[in-house]
């Protein structure tokens, strides 16, 4: 604080001799990585979210300039952000989290700045949704902490310390859900739309049948039908899916009500919420609230 003559304290950041520490600007492709980021970087980092364009690319090429690195989940997600901010411009490296342990994924217009990826460091994608996994948001939010690190080594001690402790919080999450999910080994699993082995596996659930996204209503009203059925004939299965999933025509065709459909929320649309364990935890209380 910095205290005037007459005794009113004044915040540094309103003073006129003051000057803000300039501070990283990151792109990313949705608010709950955003938050993330900013969970890691702190007041170290500026945070822009950037959208899928809707018409041409060239229209929005310039809303990532300003960025030095610009995350994103990965290349099925958000391979748009390859086009938009990849290697026509040399100031910004694109970097995707899905992949295990430190492993990294950049353009190559930036070796200058982060360091080459060894082609034995990568290893598979995790796929799906990973980031609702304990498991693969520490992978991330530590992938995060390296990419700003060797962006920012002045600061790196503070966004290490940031993503272990987010990394132990996830551990916490884990540790609270895994004795309230663990009839999920016993429940056959129904899931709408691709994505969600991961987090299904984490817990020992099996798939026993995956629902592909319906091609017209005709096809999607099968689909509810068939659904509701497996619901009705076995009171152990539950359904999971996204926000695409038809829950309230399923709930109007079964007894139960629809308790055992679960629906996930994997891009933040239910709530932007905060901090990332919350987000994690929220979703996987969902699971065992159908179990």
């Amino acid at each position: 604080m910095v205290w005037h003559s007459m005794g009113i304290p004044t915040p540094i950041s309103e003073d006129p001799t003051f000057i803000a520490a300039p501070t990283i600007h990151i792109g990313v492709t949705h608010q709950f990585l955003a938050n993330v980021v900013k969970e890691i970087g702190g007041g170290y980092v500026t945070v822009v979210r950037i959208k899928e364009p809707s018409g041409s690319l060239e229209d929005t090429a310039d809303v990532c300039r300003e960025s030095v690195v610009f995350f994103g989940l990965s290349a099925d997600v958000d391979g748009w952000v390859k086009e938009l901010c990849g290697s026509e411009n040399d100031k910004t490296a694109v970097v995707f989290l899905d992949t295990y342990g430190d492993a990294l994924v950049h353009d190559e217009s930036t070796a200058d700045t982060l360091p080459p990826t060894k082609s034995e460091d990568v290893s598979e994608t995790k796929g799906g949704y990973y980031w609702l996994t304990t498991q693969g948001g520490k992978d991330m939010v530590r992938a995060i902490a390296k990419v700003l690190s060797e962006i920012d080594p002045v600061h790196k001690v503070s966004y290490l310390d940031a993503a272990y402790a987010t990394a132990y919080q996830l551990d916490d999450v884990y540790g609270s859900i895994k004795d309230k999910i663990y009839n999920l080994r016993m429940a056959p699993v129904i899931v709408w739309g691709q994505g969600w082995e991961n987090i299904i596996a984490e817990y020992e659930g099996k798939i026993v049948k995956t629902i592909p996204p319906p091609q017209d209503d005709q096809e999607r009203e099968l689909y509810i039908k068939e659904i509701a059925k497996d619901l009705m004939d076995n009171s152990r299965t539950i359904i999971v899916g996204d926000t695409s999933l038809p829950f309230d025509e399923l709930k109007n065709l079964y007894r139960d009500g629809g308790r055992r459909i679960v629906l996930l929320d994997p891009w933040g649309d239910f709530s932007d919420i905060w901090p990332y364990k919350v987000f994690v935890q929220q979703n996987l209380l969902r699971i065992t609230q159908a179990l």
